[in-house]
């Protein structure tokens, strides 16, 4: 984080989030452990197909409504700033 500007409150939970994960790590390295090689095997254990096609159709699923989002927001902020500009070329 910049000491600079403020913190967006996404990147705030993210550095709570992992606060607190680096907090139950401390407290339990035995079961941190055991848990990152559970994780880890299930994954090396799953065709990485499935990995793949899994990844894909969230993606696929995700991305027309973000987009959307995206163009909506660009859409008000050009509106807004043509506003701005009518504005003050009123006074």
């Amino acid at each position: 984080m910049n000491p600079q500007t403020t913190p967006h409150a996404a990147e705030l939970s993210l550095h709570q989030s992992l606060k607190r994960l680096e907090d139950y790590v401390r407290r339990e390295p035995t079961k941190a452990v055991v848990v990152a090689l559970g994780t880890g095997l299930v994954l090396n254990l799953l065709p990485s197909r499935v990995l793949a096609r899994a990844t894909a159709s969230i993606a696929t699923r995700l991305l027309p409504p973000a987009l959307l989002g995206l163009g909506v927001l660009k859409a008000f902020e050009i509106c807004c700033e043509k506003d701005a500009a009518m504005t003050s070329q009123d006074r």
